[in-house]
């Protein structure tokens, strides 16, 4: 499979690509258009992003973050965070143990 082939963008609301599940792996794909957002929210599971494409501002605990191709981020575990999609097209991983 290839994520770039087949994830979705979309003015309306970001795409999400299901890329590989396990009883013990969760592995998605998100598509984010310049100045697009994932609102407020938090993980249950530890969970790693992998940026592929574009840049985003990833904001938690007051501070922002910027993530650019290939960067790599630990999401804490019940932390609430929001991510706004810079670049016209952001394209990222989330790799989530369950």
């Amino acid at each position: 499979m290839n994520i770039l082939k087949n994830i979705k963008l979309s003015e309306e609301r970001p795409g999400v690509l299901q890329v590989y599940k396990t009883d013990q792996l969760n592995l998605f794909a998100i598509a984010l258009c310049k100045g697009q957002m994932l609102k407020k929210h938090h993980t249950n599971v530890p969970t790693l992003l992998t940026m592929l494409k574009g840049r985003i501002e990833f904001e938690i605990q007051g501070k922002t973050y910027e993530f650019g191709e290939f960067d790599i981020y630990e999401i804490p575990v019940t932390v609430e965070h929001e991510v706004r999609g810079v670049e016209d097209e952001n394209i990222f991983t989330l790799t989530q143990e369950r």
